[in-house]
């Protein structure tokens, strides 16, 4: 399906935009919308098909929050959602904002991840479902002064990060290989996120030869692993759980507690520094930064986060001794 998006004023879209939000939010969802004077001044993004059919909108307000993202139910599954926030995405930068952000239920944040949002804080409750802000940090526009003469720097001056480039990787293969990548950066610190310690990635053996090497580096480097659940891990057996044995003290692996066990990516951080990112686990889809602190730290937070309300698994104990 051909699918066309548009930055497009409320003021001549307003009856299109009505009918899309109304037939998902009012009609479907039985959540109906306020309308307001917010509307009057923010930027809406449309979705039209082949025909020139409206059928997906989204909304961004000057302050960069996004909102009322809709897509009719006969177009979904098309990557229309997708497009929708990239393109509200595009927007923001191109009004100047700094970040931009959106509240997501808990467990639906998926598309949202492959548009590069990242959590941030804590779960909070509304008419009691479970919200996560999501957010993402553009770039800020530099434009230098014409009178100023561009600054020559000597070659050791110049900076040796990797340039922060945003990585995808499509199908399993690639995702491992950009894993693989991204765990040749590490040096001090590595945390892994994985709902049942994907036996695909993490059960691998090049990837276990990957964390091998790094926590025999010896102190004061940390592999600290989360999980959901221990036990289908334990009952399959895990390279990476027997590494862990071997190592004792080495590596710290903890199951998240049951009512915080929402998340759905899986991720891989490295020293404050860059993140290997599989928004849906069910899907090797992944996406990858080797140097992007910001991302990286708010990644981070949400890890200690949950670290925090995470403890040692008696399946794990067991198997320790």
């Amino acid at each position: 399906m051909e699918i066309h998006v548009v930055a497009v004023p409320w003021s001549s879209h307003e009856t299109q935009i009505r009918q899309i939000c109304e037939a998902v939010f009012t009609v479907e969802l039985g959540t109906p919308i306020s309308w307001n004077a917010e509307d009057y001044t923010a930027s809406y993004v449309l979705a039209l098909s082949e025909a020139g059919q409206p059928v997906g909108c989204v909304r961004l307000l000057p302050s960069g929050q996004i909102d009322r993202l809709a897509v009719l139910e006969s177009n979904r599954r098309y990557g229309v959602g997708l497009r929708l926030l990239r393109s509200a995405i595009e927007e923001a930068k191109n009004l100047g904002c700094s970040r931009v952000h959106l509240d997501a239920p808990v467990g639906a944040s998926s598309v949202y991840n492959r548009a590069g949002f990242l959590p941030v804080g804590r779960e909070f409750n509304v008419d009691n479902t479970f919200l996560q802000t999501l957010e993402i940090v553009l770039p800020m526009p530099f434009q230098a002064a014409g009178n100023i003469a561009k600054p020559v720097l000597r070659a050791q001056e110049v900076e040796t990060d990797p340039p922060a480039e945003l990585l995808n990787f499509h199908g399993e293969s690639a995702c491992l290989d950009g894993l693989h990548k991204c765990l040749a950066e590490a040096i001090r610190n590595v945390r892994i996120h994985s709902q049942l310690l994907d036996h695909t990635f993490f059960d691998n053996l090049r990837i276990v030869d990957d964390l091998s090497r790094f926590v025999r580096r010896g102190p004061p480097v940390t592999l600290k692993i989360l999980l959901h659940s221990s036990r289908l891990v334990v009952s399959r057996g895990h390279r990476l759980l027997e590494l862990a044995r071997r190592l004792d003290g080495k590596i710290e692996i903890r199951c998240v507690s049951p009512e915080y066990a929402h998340d759905q990516q899986s991720c891989v951080l490295w020293d404050l520094r860059g993140y290997w990112l599989l928004p849906d686990y069910r899907e090797y889809e992944a996406l990858a930064n080797l140097y992007d602190p910001i991302r990286t730290h708010n990644l981070w937070e949400r890890f200690s986060y949950l670290w925090s309300h995470s403890s040692a698994d008696q399946e794990l104990r067991l198997l320790r001794l």
